[in-house]
């Protein structure tokens, strides 16, 4: 029997709100980690703060599709 995807729910208002919270911060860190990478001289850590960048970024853009999704406003891409 084929599976019928289900029409995409509505999160409860609290868990936006948490997911705005953690939205917002991931974008900052993003910003804090971009000013450490400008500083840094050290090939290892520069690479290991582009890993970094890149997980977040990730991070990022699942937190804006959702937020997105749910009619919640999203921070910016940095």
């Amino acid at each position: 029997m084929a599976s019928v995807p289900l029409a995409p729910q509505s999160l409860p208002a609290p868990l936006l709100q948490a997911a705005a919270v953690h939205n917002r911060l991931v974008a900052a860190f993003i910003q804090l980690t971009r000013a450490e990478l400008a500083r840094q001289r050290d090939d290892y850590a520069r690479d290991s703060l582009n890993e970094l960048l890149d997980v977040l970024k990730a991070q990022l853009t699942a937190y804006d599709t959702r937020l997105a999704r749910s009619g919640h406003e999203a921070a910016n891409q940095p």
